[in-house]
């Protein structure tokens, strides 16, 4: 039971920051992108600026275990990584546009919800 909860509580996160990213202008491309068992959370396009922006979504109820991006370890990272690589090289469309690694991080607690946008986070 727990383990659903954690995960329908990170699809509701991700679903936020999706909406976020586009009220931002920016154009979804995918969620929840697989690559050899590597994942990234949400891809974005920025079409102005011709960028392929990655992001890992974290979210909490609270702060006892620290804010949200602060649990990202450096493994973690590596693995984005690996996938960004693999998307690009899977997407040959996106060739000449450049990346970006962003973190959003979503503390929703008491009801109100706080949304920590950093870009090229990593």
């Amino acid at each position: 039971m727990k383990l659903f909860f954690k995960k329908s509580f990170g699809a509701e996160g991700e679903n936020i920051a999706r909406k976020y990213l586009k009220k931002k202008g920016l154009k979804f491309l995918c969620k929840n992108y697989v690559f050899h068992k590597k994942e990234i959370d949400l891809i974005f396009l920025d079409k102005e600026k011709k960028t392929i922006i990655f992001v890992e979504v974290k979210s909490r109820h609270n702060l006892k275990y620290g804010l949200p991006e602060e649990s990202i370890h450096i493994f973690k990272k590596k693995n984005i990584m690996f996938a960004v690589k693999g998307f690009m090289l899977s997407h040959p469309q996106y060739k000449d546009y450049d990346v970006r690694l962003d973190t959003i991080s979503i503390l929703i607690e008491n009801g109100e919800t706080k949304i920590n946008h950093l870009e090229n986070s990593f």
